[in-house]
């Protein structure tokens, strides 16, 4: 049918021009962006699945530092820890020396001086050991996160390290009978020490674990959020190019359609 009033051709072909020009400003936008979700109304799901997925990821990258920095403080404890144990050991060196009766009082007065000096050296360590303001030889705990859950586990602080936790801070050489003694308090000494080593580096084994979970967690999210979220370029691409041929294809179709119109004139004449 021949009409004037109404060109349904051409509102037909404006539609699909209209749409074809929507979809090739979304691909545009996607391309752009390098997100599927640039324009959320397409993926509304999809945001709210992202956004969950991608506060995770934040809260999980921050649980690996957190339990990396108290990795780094329990190794710190342990370096403190082997200095005391060597200079308990060149204690119970000069000790075992001192029980030598053959010395003179001056050889002995300079092996008490050097006793006495490195048990001081061992209370300074133990005093002003610290890690980011935290004291390390105190009766405390570090706690921190290990998971994006809220989850936290410690890291466990101990006053072992003066000499008056490890009962030496009255110890002397200064005599045989003394120096004799002292052996024994001595290897107490070393021996708490040692244990007190093995624990801070069972943490220090703990919170690696952790750190290995966390960032194992963190892989597998990051990647359920990026098929999610993440363009597929090269898909893209071709919706590209399909919107750009056929929004050329309805512009045409929109100029033949209202040509068309003309034909009906020649009705009229």
């Amino acid at each position: 049918m021949a009409v004037i009033g109404t060109n349904i051709a051409a509102v037909s072909a404006t539609n699909y021009l209209n749409y074809n020009n929507t979809q090739l400003t979304k691909s545009i936008q996607k391309l752009a962006s390098g997100s599927r979700l640039a324009d959320p109304s397409d993926d509304a799901a999809g945001v709210a699945v992202s956004g969950n997925l991608s506060a995770r990821i934040r809260r999980l990258t921050a649980a690996s530092q957190g339990a990396q920095d108290v990795v780094s403080a329990a190794q710190t404890t342990d370096g403190f820890l082997t200095t005391i144990q060597n200079i308990l050991t060149r204690l119970s060196e000069l000790a075992q020396e001192a029980t030598n009766g053959s010395f003179g009082s001056s050889d002995r007065a300079n092996y008490q001086t050097e006793f006495a000096t490195l048990q001081t050296q061992i209370d300074s360590i133990s005093s002003n050991a610290t890690f980011d303001g935290i004291s390390l030889f105190a009766a405390a705990s570090i706690s921190v996160a290990i998971n994006a859950d809220g989850v936290t586990d410690y890291l466990t602080l101990s006053t072992v390290g003066s000499t008056t936790s490890l009962g030496i801070n009255a110890v002397s050489i200064s005599t045989t009978t003394a120096a004799l003694s002292s052996l024994t308090l001595l290897n107490s000494a070393i021996a708490c020490i040692t244990t007190r080593r093995a624990s801070v580096n069972a943490d220090v084994s703990k919170f690696n674990f952790y750190i290995t979970n966390i960032n194992t967690e963190r892989t597998n999210v990051t990647s359920a959020n990026s098929a999610i979220a993440d363009l597929d370029i090269a898909t893209e691409s071709t919706n590209l190019s399909k919107y750009n041929i056929l929004l050329q294809s309805a512009t045409a179709e929109l100029a033949q359609a209202n040509s068309s119109q003309q034909a009906v004139l020649s009705l009229l004449k």
